[in-house]
């Protein structure tokens, strides 16, 4: 039987995946992206930003001209035009730039005038002066249609200084982009690069995590749906875990329930006969002693009815005609209890059970305050349904202890209605039960507000 791989074999898989295409695409858009212009200027250009500023140059003053391979050529031509001496005028390449030679016309020469110097100088000019012969002068002293040509030839961006009178020199140079040509083809194609990769990585993505989202789902679903059984090993194992873990809890709910019922029931036997025993004592223990049995044999009905109303099917019910019909049963006439003007609404649940919570919590309002107000108003996938009342309230710090069973308030411990403290536990578990809550809080004009929210079907 073949294996199922584990989640780290997967994901690392994918890792490696997504990292080796996003590699392999940068690499193949670099290489094959054409390689950047390169910047070129004029020495006419750089003669004008010296003089005034120039949009696309930088112009700043230093102590020194920048260091660099210079072009003694393009320095007499710029001192010439300028009307400068050539030490005051400097004519850099920045490091690393690629020196590139310069050809007007390739000829044969034949024969060279030299002006009598016993080696050629750095930089000069030959200006053809009749057949087969060409003078040989200085950069500087090319004047006409040479000078011309020289300095409006676009070159390699260069760095241009003059010396100014109080000894620092006046530096122009074009403006260099924040983003070079390659940096700029660098982050196109890793934007490229993005571009086709999110959305692969965005279905790799899916396709490994759906296991945990049905994982997820199955677990938040109050029915008892399949855990799914696919994915990698280790969820698959986990899953395995959680439904035989989901199994013993329902078996243990169920048989607690069962246990429950059972003692109720039987406890009604010997409650009986007591009952029958206790006729025959005096008064006034008679009424006393009548009076506990009855609030025991309540207990015991409470427990009965929660136990058979919490394994009854959930149904959709109609909750303001509902409402209704509780508050008309419960005040007979009376207006005690009144349901305010609110939202229609609906929710999936017992009946029977949905019935039993409100009536305990209208009941609360009746015995410790005297009446109350219901509302209904839709919160967005919620139904609320609010018993207001004007009664003492109830402090805070009681609030979380009441909702535990078999827990009373200080007014209920009286025997005029005092009940066994089941009746707010009661709503909690069945609004726990069915995806709701139940909230105690403080009314606007004192009392209690009372909100029970369940899920709206």
């Amino acid at each position: 039987m073949r294996r199922t791989p584990s989640a780290l074999v997967a994901i690392g898989g994918f890792g490696v995946a997504v990292a080796t295409l996003s590699v392999a695409t940068t690499a193949a858009i670099v290489i094959l992206a054409p390689q950047p212009p390169v910047l070129r200027i004029s020495a006419s250009k750089a003669i004008e930003a010296l003089h005034r500023p120039v949009p696309g140059f930088d112009r700043y003053f230093v102590a020194e001209p920048p260091q660099g391979a210079r072009l003694t050529m393009l320095e007499g031509l710029i001192a010439a035009e300028v009307g400068r001496s050539p030490r005051d005028v400097r004519v850099t390449w920045p490091d690393g730039t690629a020196q590139i030679g310069i050809h007007v016309r390739k000829t044969t020469i034949k024969t060279v005038r030299s002006p009598g110097a016993a080696a050629l100088p750095p930089a000069f000019v030959l200006v053809q002066r009749a057949q087969g012969r060409f003078d040989m002068v200085a950069p500087g002293a090319a004047g006409g249609v040479v000078r011309s040509a020289l300095i409006g030839l676009p070159m390699t961006a260069f760095t241009t200084s003059l010396r100014q009178p109080g000894g620092r020199w006046l530096s122009v140079e074009p403006t260099r982009p924040f983003l070079g040509g390659w940096q700029r083809n660098i982050l196109i194609a890793l934007a490229i690069s993005l571009l086709l990769l999110a959305p692969i990585a965005w279905i790799f993505a899916r396709r490994l995590t759906r296991p945990f989202r049905a994982l997820a789902g199955a677990l938040d679903d109050d029915r008892a749906v399949p855990l799914p059984h696919e994915g990698p090993r280790e969820l698959r194992e986990a899953a395995a875990a959680i439904a035989a873990m989901r199994d013993r809890l329902a078996i243990e709910a169920v048989e607690r329930s069962r246990m429950l019922t059972a003692i109720a029931h039987d406890l009604r036997t010997p409650l009986t006969g007591l009952r029958l025993r206790i006729e025959a004592a005096p008064e006034p223990q008679r009424a006393r002693m009548v009076e506990d049995v009855e609030r025991m044999q309540a207990m015991i009905g409470e427990v009965l009815a929660f136990a058979r109303d919490a394994a009854a099917p959930a149904e959709v019910v109609d909750v303001r005609p509902l409402l209704d019909a509780i508050v008309e049963d419960m005040t007979q006439g009376t207006t005690i209890l009144r349901l305010l003007p609110g939202d229609k609404a609906r929710i999936a649940a017992p009946e029977l059970t949905f019935r039993r919570a409100v009536e305990n919590l209208l009941r609360n309002a009746i015995d410790y305050a005297g009446g109350g107000r219901l509302t209904v108003r839709q919160a967005g996938t919620n139904v609320c349904i609010s018993i207001i009342d004007d009664g003492p309230g109830i402090p805070a710090g009681d609030r979380e202890r009441l909702l535990r069973p078999f827990e009373r308030g200080d007014a209920s411990r009286n025997r005029d209605t005092g009940g066994a403290g089941l009746g707010l536990s009661i709503v909690r578990d069945f609004a726990a039960g069915y995806g709701g809550d139940f909230t105690l809080a403080d009314a606007p004009n004192g009392g209690t507000i009372a909100t029970l929210s369940l899920p709206s079907a």
